[in-house]
């Protein structure tokens, strides 16, 4: 695949596989044509990957759950022989359970998401996913700044 290809398919892949459109019934068509059954998916560096294209699934559909009106804005593409990176802004509503956490009703906006796609033979076969958790829970008000003296 050429750069160009793959970075087409890090686009369609950030524009139909991602957030609000679980609710997209081209959603399941685009992850089954754009992910590997076998992706591994390390998220905020967590000490183990998600492994697997139905699990991988299940747990993006979750963390959107808590934000159902979240918008993503695509800042920067960089691409790289079979390597894409994107960095996003991003913007929701906390409305639902969040990683166990129950509704805040709080804005929360991030201008800093990265995601790492490695594409071979056309399918994304690993993704890394970093973002500040932390400035997204002092966001929602679960964890306040330190008091520094």
């Amino acid at each position: 695949m050429s750069i160009e290809q793959n970075k087409a398919i890090a686009l369609r892949f950030a524009n139909e596989c991602w957030g609000t459109n679980t609710n997209n019934p081209n959603w399941e068509k685009a992850w089954n044509e754009l992910v590997s059954p076998d992706i591994v998916h390390h998220f905020c560096s967590w000490a183990e990957p998600i492994r697997g294209i139905e699990v991988n699934k299940e747990f993006e559909a979750s963390l959107h759950q808590g934000f159902p009106d979240i918008q993503q804005t695509i800042k920067d593409t960089i691409a790289q022989e079979d390597k894409v990176m994107y960095r996003s802004t991003l913007k929701g509503t906390h409305t639902g359970i969040f990683m166990g956490l129950p509704p805040t009703g709080k804005v929360v906006t991030v201008n800093g998401s990265f995601n790492l796609l490695h594409i071979s033979g056309g399918k994304i076969v690993e993704w890394w996913y970093e973002l500040n958790l932390l400035e997204v829970m002092k966001q929602m008000g679960v964890i306040t700044e330190p008091v520094l003296k």
